[in-house]
């Protein structure tokens, strides 16, 4: 089955917002993380707000990032959803004191599932990847069982030729990146054509 989320993130480009919206994005994640080779500009964030407001939910990203800083980051892109990787439970409950939706990245070891806390929700999302964000590292998706969790993100090494196997145990949202790219922060508009095909050909039949 089709997840119900799909976020395509590392995004810095309006025409690649606009196809994976056009395909059925339900997320567009632009990383802020300082040390990311898809590093995106305080403008180039803002410009990706105005476009998918309404339509998509615009996701910023962080790795190792301050409370204020991230603060700062969503007031001046007027995001209000961020993935703060490495930023402990205090942090994210900070950050949605503050009025932001806080997608809680959890990093998966290989050897079983975290247990989110709070647990997930649509209010109060999670991320489950094989490494610290956009390292393209995949986990053992077989832990997910016959049913991933609801409300989390699966990431980490998806692409077309593999979503079919990731599918089948019916995640709730997929987070891809380096998966439908050329180069970092610039996406591949056939291979994102090809990973919708791939999700709409996991749809029952009627």
């Amino acid at each position: 089955m089709s997840p119900r989320w799909i976020k395509i993130c590392g995004v810095r480009r309006p025409l690649d917002a606009e196809l994976a919206m056009a395909l059925g994005a339900t997320h567009i994640g632009c990383v802020l993380a300082a040390d990311s080779p898809r590093r995106a500009t305080i403008a180039e964030a803002h410009r990706l707000g105005e476009l998918v407001a309404g339509r998509a939910q615009l996701v910023l990203v962080f790795r190792g990032a301050t409370g204020i800083g991230i603060r700062g980051a969503a007031a001046a892109t007027g995001a209000s959803c961020v993935q703060p990787h490495g930023a402990g439970a205090a942090l994210c409950a900070e950050l949605e004191q503050h009025g932001l939706m806080v997608l809680r990245p959890y990093r998966v070891d290989g050897t079983a599932l975290p247990v989110p806390q709070p647990p997930p929700s649509a209010q109060q999302p999670a991320l489950f990847d094989g490494g610290d964000g956009g390292e393209g590292r995949r986990f053992p998706w077989a832990l997910l069982g016959g049913r991933a969790p609801q409300h989390v993100f699966v990431a980490g090494g998806i692409t077309a030729d593999n979503v079919g196997e990731l599918l089948s145990h019916r995640p709730f949202g997929i987070d891809v990146a380096s998966g439908v790219e050329s180069v970092p922060g610039s996406k591949d508009h056939g291979r994102l054509r090809a990973l919708f095909a791939a999700c709409a050909a996991m749809e029952p039949t009627p």
